[in-house]
């Protein structure tokens, strides 16, 4: 991807540019600031696409791993045989284990690329072996543009300092900058920038295919970005920018501000050239929380914020890998913050924002609106600054301004290369959210209390965020709200709740759409007069598919409630006959997908 005119240097307008922690930086009169593509969002390729499958994810199940490992290749070179791949009059076909991943899977690769038919078959055949658990193809992250072509704004970081359709930093600022919170970016890597340099340590470069590396090596402790460059596209800086919306150093004179500015990036490389492997970035996943990876050397600074702005048209449930990594993650207290995606399209689609756990954002303009391409959906936890430009020069349309590279295809070295870039995106608009929750977690530990587990974050974020100027389609909903950084400060601050309060449910009315992303729960409480014979609670209509979970007294649990009813589908119905009156708690989840546009109705 090349950009329209050249990165904006800081060089040349470090002295113009002036930034303070209570106002947007200004641009001096005159100058004029040059044009920047639109972020290349990542997708995830299919394994239907053209270039085939060559390498495949499989997860033994836990029990029979270790009993089988010493005739691993032989089994999938008999997977291979039975399916009919092995030679199919085309090449001689070998099967090679490649390497345990940190969720306990098998990397395993074919010597040539199997088309849709052989890749299914392959897969159907390892599957019919008991001892599976799952298997996938291990998809290829990659690059693509949207390329919206517009006037850019004078005073850059609106999205900080705006109340109603900014995040509102200076204020948050007032509670928590961050500090002691370190926040992994997996990305494209990091290039030295003197508005970065002092808030990074060390990460790592989980590309493990010399080729996609470009730095003539594989795996090691050098997270630099060299550039993520191909035939058709300049290199992105991706994970620079990213980086700098999350911890930019502030107050400085220099550049940009950082949302958590005295926090620190961990920066984790899983994309370089033509993309990035499922299993590096499940890997990367794994060991930035805190977990064993083989071959890697354990984490000496574990992250409490993962930022994921990348992902792609595949549901998670189709993609447990990630999910895997993702699960244990979250389990080791580390909050996933995902990117929702730049398609227009529901997020239940895609992967890793349609994972159970992750906080999925999407993106917001300048005007308080979704912007045109966000994602949308149950997935959707809120939204953040993403940008809103078009095509054409309409004022009001804004970018997000971060980091960069001068470099087209090679990193210029700093400080000489040292430049800012507009984009926009949900790429954008999750390092936002990423920034918040650093906040989050200081502020917290500051008030005297434990870090907040990712289920308080969530929480926390959802019942802070800033209504929307412009209120979504209904058919496209985007979360909460708009993210706040100085209400979730101060929620933080305070004495962590569980989950937020229970809505009151009215005999014989309707609650209308309701909506929740997979592993999310909706709580309702119901008062029952003395006398009452009987009463019924249902849910029906939406998509999805819920559980319904009843308690007198007390919130019911997955695990722990009086009565469930967990069929199939959203018509799930639970009657209980001479209820003692009082208080029942009515919970409304979905343990694996998303759902929306769901009844919930109690008649007593």
């Amino acid at each position: 991807m090349k950009n329209k005119t050249s990165p904006l240097y800081l060089g040349a307008l470090s002295a113009a540019i002036i930034l303070a922690m209570a106002a947007a930086p200004a641009v001096a009169a005159g100058k004029q600031l040059p044009r920047q593509k639109v972020d290349p969002a990542i997708s995830l390729s299919r394994a239907d696409s053209a270039q085939g499958a060559s390498r495949f994810i499989v997860k033994y199940r836990d029990g029979d791993r270790a009993s089988i490992a010493s005739t691993l290749g032989n089994r999938l070179q008999q997977a291979a045989s039975k399916a009919g791949v092995a030679g199919n009059g085309r090449s001689a076909l070998s099967v090679q284990p490649m390497r345990r991943l940190g969720t306990g899977a098998d990397l395993v690769r074919v010597s040539r690329a199997l088309d849709t038919v052989e890749a299914k078959r392959f897969m159907d055949q390892l599957r019919a072996d008991p001892a599976v658990e799952y298997v996938q193809p291990d998809s290829m992250m990659q690059a693509y543009d949207f390329v919206p072509d517009d006037k850019y704004f004078q005073q850059l970081q609106w999205d900080f300092a705006n109340s109603s359709v900014g995040i509102n930093a200076p204020r948050a600022w007032d509670n928590s900058t961050g500090e002691g919170v370190v926040v992994a970016v997996l990305d494209t890597g990091y290039v030295d920038h003197q508005d970065l340099n002092a808030n990074i340590i060390p990460g790592y470069d989980f590309i493990n295919d010399p080729v996609v590396a470009g730095d003539g090596d594989g795996r090691d402790a050098d997270a630099h970005d060299v550039g993520d460059y191909t035939d058709t596209r300049a290199s992105s800086w991706h994970g620079t920018h990213v980086a700098g919306t999350v911890a930019a150093v502030t107050n400085n004179a220099v550049g940009v501000a950082g949302v958590a500015f005295n926090a620190k990036v961990q920066p984790v490389r899983v994309l370089g050239r033509g993309g990035g492997y499922t299993s590096d970035i499940a890997d990367a996943i794994t060991w930035a929380s805190g977990g064993h990876v083989d071959g890697v050397p354990d984490n000496a600074n574990p992250a409490e914020v993962i930022n994921l702005s990348l992902g792609g048209q595949r549901r998670c449930s189709d993609d447990p890998t990630t999910q895997a990594a993702i699960d244990g993650a979250i389990d080791r207290g580390v909050t996933v913050v995902v990117a929702a995606g730049n398609d227009n399209m529901d997020a239940s689609n895609f992967s890793p924002a349609s994972c159970v756990g992750v906080i999925a954002v999407g993106a917001s303009g300048v005007d308080g609106a979704r912007s045109y391409f966000s994602n949308y959906g149950a997935p959707l936890a809120l939204s953040a600054p993403g940008g809103n430009a078009t095509s054409g020069d309409d004022p009001e349309d804004r970018w997000i301004w971060s980091l960069g590279n001068s470099g087209s295809t090679d990193p210029v070295a700093s400080p000489a290369g040292d430049s800012l870039m507009g984009m926009i995106g949900t790429s954008q608009a999750s390092p936002h959210v990423a920034g918040v929750v650093a906040l989050m977690q200081a502020a917290a530990v500051s008030a005297g209390y434990p870090p907040l587990t990712p289920v308080q974050v969530k929480n926390i974020l959802r019942a802070s965020a800033t209504p929307f100027t412009v209120t979504p389609p209904s058919n496209k909903p985007q979360g909460a709200g708009i993210l706040n950084a100085d209400a979730a400060v101060k929620l933080a601050m305070q004495e962590p709740s569980p989950e937020p309060p229970a809505q009151v449910l009215a005999n014989r009315v309707p609650a209308t759409g309701l909506t929740a992303a997979a592993g999310d729960s909706l709580l309702y409480q119901l008062s029952i007069p003395a006398g009452t014979r009987s009463f019924n609670v249902r849910t029906y209509g939406g998509s999805g598919d819920v559980s319904l979970y009843v308690s007198q007294g007390q919130t019911p649990t997955i695990d722990e409630h009086d009565r469930a009813s967990e069929r199939l589908g959203n018509n799930e119905a639970i009657t209980i006959t001479s209820p003692v009156a009082g208080d029942y708690y009515i919970r409304v989840t979905s343990k694996t997908a998303a759902f929306s546009g769901v009844s919930l109705m109690a008649v007593y």
